[in-house]
This record gives C-alpha cells, sequence and structure tokens, in this order.
C-alpha cells in the first residue's frame, strides 16, 4: 500500500464496526449496505496525514471503479471528498483485493456515462442528486499502475 501514515478510525462508530469487518473477513462480512456490494476506500487525511478507511457503493467498470461524493444527498461534501482532491492516490478493496488507485474527478459526458453506472449499480443515487443544490462530485479510480 503506497499510503504511509497512522490509521485513524473513522469517529463514527458504523464506519468503524464496517470497515473492521470488511477487511477482517475480506468482505465476506460487512460488504454490504442496502443488500448492494461494497468497497472500502482509503485515503490519506488532507488535515491530520493520517490514514482514512470509508465504505462506499461499488460501482466497477473494466477495472476502474466511480465513487460519488454524495453524502447521501446533504448539502456539503462527505469527508473523504477533500482526502481525494489533496491526495489523489487512494486504495481501494474490493473483497480480497487490494489495489492503489489513482483518483480523477470527472465532467462532461464521462461524468454522465459514470452517473448511468452508478445509478444501475446503487439506484438511490438518483434521489440523492434530488435532494441537493449541490453538484455532486464523481470520481473515476483508475488503477496506478496503468496512469502511466
Amino acid at each position: 500500500m503506497p499510503l504511509h501514515g497512522e490509521y485513524e478510525p473513522s469517529a463514527a462508530s458504523w464506519v468503524r464496526n464496517q470497515v473492521a469487518q470488511y477487511e477482517g473477513t475480506d468482505g465476506v462480512r460487512g460488504g454490504s449496505f442496502l443488500g448492494l456490494p461494497v468497497i472500502i476506500l482509503t485515503t490519506k487525511g488532507v488535515k491530520s496525514g493520517k490514514i482514512r478507511k470509508t465504505p462506499l457503493m461499488r460501482v466497477e467498470h473494466d477495472g476502474c471503479y466511480a465513487v460519488a461524493a454524495s453524502n447521501g444527498g446533504a448539502d456539503r461534501h462527505p469527508a473523504w471528498y477533500n482526502n481525494v482532491v489533496a491526495h489523489p492516490l487512494v486504495e481501494v478493496q474490493d473483497r480480497g483485493v487490494k489495489q492503489d488507485m489513482i483518483a480523477r474527478e470527472l465532467h462532461g459526458e464521462e461524468k454522465a456515462e459514470w452517473w448511468k453506472r452508478a445509478d444501475a449499480d446503487y439506484p438511490p443515487f438518483v434521489a440523492y442528486r434530488a435532494a441537493t443544490d449541490r453538484d455532486i462530485p464523481l470520481f473515476v479510480l483508475e488503477p496506478a499502475n496503468d496512469t502511466g
């Protein structure tokens, strides 16, 4: 894992518990939300420099993943958003496979195409976008070894 530093579990008990279950069982336990699969996104904290882990909906296509900074349709970005913007080198755990990835924010037609995939994999994203006036950021995570 290229991210170095001290891991600081989330202050939210449900996040801490899900990450611990997921990592301890390669996603057999803690590997879903509302019956749909999740991944674990590992980032480096922009302020603290500590390693952070967040369960997010699994949206995969051709070896790349999309992560939506939806925050459940809230009017503010989730905490991990600033981490990814500041430190685009991240790690994704998809069940038993961990992979170094580079995050890139999507715009325009590419973003629209990935939203179609994300909505198909997790239909509540449509309601999340309708619940807020902000343009929800969407990132594609591409394998770090494919970035050149």
